[in-house]
This record gives C-alpha cells, sequence and structure tokens, in this order.
C-alpha cells in the first residue's frame, strides 16, 4: 500500500477590499478629493507564499502594481496603491493577487475580487462641474455667467433708453404749448 504524500500549498486570498486615505484609514472621498485603493491579503494556506505580486485596478485601468509580498501561513497584510483622484461617477475597484502564477498555490480560484464604488460630488460647485469636467467646466460656467451679464446689460440700458425718450418729449411738447 503506498500514500501520496500532498506538499503544503499557501492559498492567498482577498479578505478585504475598501477606499482609504494615505493611512489605509477607511474614507468616503468626494470627486476631486484623492484616496487609494486598499485590500487586505490572507495566506488560508498551509506554506509559506514568498514572492507574490499584486495587481490593483480601478475603473478598468491597473494602478501600481505591488510586491514582492511574503505571507507565514494564517499572516494578513494590507495593501494600497494610489492616490487616485477621479470626477463623480461609478467604478469598479479589482484586485488580483499572484496574477502571474509565480508561486503554487492550493486554490487560484479565490484570488481576484471587485467591488462598486460610487464617488459623489463635493459640493455645490463640484455638482455643476461634473458633468462638463473641472476647470473645464468652470470656465464654460464663468463664460456663461459673464455672457448673460452682458446680455442683461444691454437690456436694460435699452429699456432705460425706451423710458426716457417719451419722458423727454413729453417735457419739451409742454414747453411748447
Amino acid at each position: 500500500m503506498s500514500s501520496v504524500c500532498q506538499q503544503a500549498l499557501p492559498d492567498l486570498a482577498i479578505s478585504k477590499v475598501w477606499i482609504g486615505d494615505k493611512n489605509n484609514t477607511p474614507i468616503a472621498p468626494k470627486a476631486g478629493e484623492p484616496f487609494y485603493v486598499c485590500a487586505t491579503v490572507k495566506n488560508i494556506g498551509g506554506a509559506l507564499a514568498e514572492g507574490y505580486y499584486v495587481q490593483p485596478y480601478f475603473g478598468g485601468g491597473p494602478l501600481a502594481m505591488g510586491g514582492p509580498g511574503r505571507l507565514e501561513p494564517a499572516g494578513a497584510q494590507d495593501w494600497s496603491s494610489g492616490p487616485v483622484t477621479v470626477g463623480v461617477g461609478i467604478y469598479e475597484v479589482r484586485w488580483a493577487i499572484n496574477p502571474d502564477r509565480r508561486i503554487p498555490e492550493a486554490n487560484y480560484g479565490n484570488n481576484e475580487i471587485s467591488i462598486i464604488v460610487v464617488i459623489e460630488a463635493g459640493s455645490a460647485l463640484d455638482t455643476l462641474l461634473a458633468p462638463v469636467g473641472g476647470p473645464v467646466g468652470l470656465a464654460v460656467i464663468v463664460l456663461g455667467i459673464l455672457s448673460v451679464g452682458m446680455v442683461l446689460r444691454k437690456y436694460v440700458e435699452r429699456r432705460r433708453r425706451t423710458q426716457a425718450l417719451p419722458v423727454k418729449e413729453s417735457r419739451k411738447s409742454k414747453k411748447s404749448s
């Protein structure tokens, strides 16, 4: 009777994903505020995980890769990438650990996770600028306000002239009679 001895392998898993500040403290950022994409990686396997990398994504695009990492069995490590600054919107945050499978694992099926993040406007001005976009939006709004102001000024000037004419004519007609 022969027995097959299976070697213990690490098993990396992402246990938590969040948006944080530069110290990894969870925050709810507003549009235009910098933040970091954070995750906790755990080794739930029975062996040391050494030389793995983590790849975060935000809004479909890759962020800076982290690594190489080292985790003892039952160990955990927080990772973050950023800062990221975006406008109002709904974004996907995705993390992949050991994406190139540099280290053998007991289970590769738990190496990716994604969440949806909603970034809201921070102030009334941000809300106004969101559809148009940042400094360009501000310029468009300022030009719009200036244009409306010039039109209103011309309207008021014309109205004063048209109201002033009959008054002057009526004074002349009273003097001549």
